[in-house]
C-alpha cells in the first residue's frame, strides 16, 4: 500500500506534518494492536470486526485507530466496491486497517513490554477489558 490521501481503494496514511508519536498506551489501545498484529489478511482487518473481536465500542476503536494512522504505525484504505474480486456486500464499504512495518514493530515491542509487566505483577494477557456495556445494555 502507498500513502495517499484520496481516491476509492487507496491507503492513506496521514501526511508527515501530521504525524503524532503515541505518548501514552492504554489497554485498549493494546486490545486494537493485538488484532492487528494477529491479522493474516493482506489487505487489513475493518473497524467492526476489529470492535468484535476487542469487545470494545466502535467510539474507542476508531479514535484509537485514528491515532495509530497518525502516529505512522497503521494504514487505512477503503474496500474497492469497483473491483470485481472483491466481495460485496449491501452494507456501507468498509475501511480496512493494517499495520505499516514500523507500526508491527513498535506494536509487537508495546505488546511484549506489557506482557512482560503483567507477568512481573502475576497477572496474564490480555487484560480485562470491562464488559459492553456498563449500563447492562
Amino acid at each position: 500500500m502507498t500513502p495517499s490521501s484520496s481516491g476509492s481503494g487507496a491507503a492513506h496514511r496521514s501526511g508527515d506534518a501530521d504525524v503524532r508519536p503515541i505518548t501514552r498506551m492504554t489497554d485498549q489501545m493494546l486490545a486494537v494492536l493485538s488484532v492487528l498484529l494477529a491479522s493474516d489478511c493482506d489487505k487489513g482487518q475493518y473497524g467492526q470486526a476489529i470492535a468484535a473481536a476487542t469487545a470494545l465500542r466502535t467510539g474507542t476503536v476508531y479514535p484509537i485507530l485514528v491515532r495509530f494512522e497518525r502516529a505512522g504505525w497503521v494504514l487505512s484504505q477503503w474496500e474497492n466496491r469497483d473491483d470485481p474480486s472483491e466481495p460485496r456486500d449491501s452494507g456501507a464499504p468498509r475501511k480496512y486497517y493494517k499495520l505499516t512495518s514500523e507500526g508491527r514493530e513498535r506494536a509487537r515491542a508495546a505488546v511484549n513490554a506489557r506482557m512482560e509487566a503483567l507477568a512481573k505483577a502475576g497477572l496474564s494477557f490480555p487484560p480485562a477489558l470491562p464488559p459492553r456495556s456498563v449500563f447492562g445494555q
